[in-house]
């Protein structure tokens, strides 16, 4: 069952003070949600931590911070590997592809995770300038989403969500 929050309808324990609701969709496919629930969020940042303008310079580090807030007594009894990732889908010229390809093998993933240890989970990703193409003459604009699936003892499990990040331009500095 696919679930929908509203923003006024969770307040998250994991990062009460930010103002930045977990507004992620997220899919449980297992037989009780009153004993799972799952918050989560992406966001681009600029290397000071704050999202920036919705136009990127190629020549700027930036960051992606992904955030996962897992409520309810079962969370305790699951671990795995968690899987994040941002796409990149032009509009216009250019070719889409994932983050996750483009970085360091395993940068997106928090692994051997336990549920029992901690049911917050913060991932910050830099990013490192040059790593977005861009056309040369009027940059690449992009329709971006972020994703993520856990992966128990090295196979996906059926915890996943996404998050319309909305559109972004990389240019050529």
């Amino acid at each position: 069952m696919s679930t929908p929050m509203p923003a006024a309808a969770h307040v998250s324990r994991c990062w009460p003070r930010d103002r930045d609701y977990l507004d992620g969709r997220t899919e449980i496919r297992l037989p009780s949600e009153a004993l799972l629930h799952a918050y989560w969020d992406a966001d681009i940042l600029d290397s000071n931590g704050v999202p920036p303008t919705t136009i990127i310079s190629v020549g700027d580090d930036f960051f992606v911070r992904f955030r996962l807030e897992l409520d309810g007594g079962l969370w305790a009894c699951i671990a795995g590997d968690w899987c994040f990732d941002i796409g990149f889908t032009p509009i216009g010229k250019g070719t889409g592809f994932d983050l996750e390809d483009l970085l360091t093998p395993g940068a997106t993933h928090v692994t051997n995770w336990k549920g029992c240890e901690t049911t917050c989970v913060e991932l910050n990703v830099r990013v490192p300038a040059g790593t977005i193409p861009a056309e040369y003459c009027d940059g690449t604009l992009y329709e971006v989403g972020a994703k993520f699936q856990l992966h128990c003892c090295g196979k996906p499990a059926a915890v996943v969500g996404y998050e319309a990040l909305e559109e972004y331009q990389f240019y050529q500095p």
